[in-house]
Formats: C-alpha cells, structure tokens, sequence
C-alpha cells in the first residue's frame, strides 16, 4: 500500500515537473543587447529591461553584445538592439554583432526588433544609427517596433555629453523613453504570442 501511494507521488511530481517546464518554454523572452564604453548604453538597457519587467508573461535577458550566443540570440523572440553613437555610426561592436546572426534560412524572420542609443550631443547621428540597426533587422526579416511616443518614433536615444545633459547621469527624459520601448515590445510580444 505504501509503494503504491509513493508510485502515485512520485508520478504527479514527475508531472509538475514536466508541466511546469513545458509552460516555462512557452513564455516569450526578449533580448536585450547592448554596447557600453561609457556606462550610458548600458544605464539606458536597464531602462528597457525595467520597462520589459512591467509586462507580464515575458521573460528578458540584458546582457552586453560580446557575451551573446547564437543561440540566445535564436531563442529570443524580440532582440531589443542598444549601440553608442561612434562617429554617426553604430559601435564596432554592435555591427559585428549584427553581422554574426545567422541569415540562412532566415531564422530571425518575424521577431521583433526594436533599437535604442546614446550620443554625445545633438545632431550627432542618433537617428541615422537607429536606422542603420533597424535597416540590418529588417534585412533578417524582424518586424520593427518604435518607442510608446512620437518623439520616440524609431526607438530610444539620450543625449549625454551636450548642453544641460553633460558630465551627468542619464537624464530621466531619456530613460523614460528606454523604458517605454521595453514595455511597448514586451506588449507586442505577448499579442504576438496569443495570437500564434
């Protein structure tokens, strides 16, 4: 009798276990990649990632553009792409990233991809770098998403070394921005996800 009930233990904690796992792998997860030299990009991602966490039934992962894989790019339903500004161009890094995605096949076809950035000062090529990122993303096939607000059309930018916004933390103005667009893709992702 006592063999019994510890079979039939035993058996639904297999189950939960298993069940559990299954409903973990159907959770959406965005990517949040970035290049930081100066700190900016990076204070700017976690402003995305605190604007993902609002949304429920998502997971995230931040990390820097160098320390990614293949596969968490693969896995990730959305990758959220953040670069500084170098000379009206993305960092080095960001575009050897880019260049490291597989295009075979198309296997990023469909997720969505949504971009921010950091520059030294106005009219310095925020947004000819938020269009060049964007550019790569829908060569791979993703479907873009802007930022919650007009004056975040094509992602996420701070300026941080010009005017008012020099030799200080990143401005809150900016990191709403950065926040919004995490929420945003995370809302996206979740309809996308229902309706698949």
């Amino acid at each position: 009798m006592k063999n019994k009930k510890l079979r039939h233990l035993l058996i639904l904690f297999f189950l939960l276990v298993l069940s559990g796992n299954v409903m973990a792998q159907g959770v959406p997860s965005i990517l949040i990649a970035y290049y930081s030299g100066s700190g900016n990009t990076q204070t700017m991602a976690e402003a995305v990632a605190s604007g993902v966490a609002q949304v429920e039934h998502v997971n995230y992962t931040i990390k820097r553009v160098e320390e990614l894989t293949e596969r968490e790019v693969l896995k990730a339903s959305a990758i959220i792409l953040g670069s500084p500004v170098y000379n009206a161009n993305m960092a080095p890094q960001v575009q050897a990233f880019i260049n490291s995605w597989p295009f075979e096949g198309r296997p990023l076809k469909d997720k969505i991809g949504a971009v921010f950035v950091t520059g030294g000062g106005f009219s310095i090529g925020e947004e000819s770098v938020m269009l060049a990122m964007i550019r790569a993303m829908l060569v791979h096939g993703m479907l873009i998403v802007g930022g919650a607000e007009t004056e975040a059309a094509f992602g996420a930018s701070a300026i941080t070394g010009e005017g008012e916004f020099a030799g200080k933390e990143v401005n809150p103005l900016f990191l709403n921005k950065a926040e919004g667009l995490g929420k945003r893709v995370a809302e996206w992702v979740v309809t996308l996800k229902k309706e698949r």
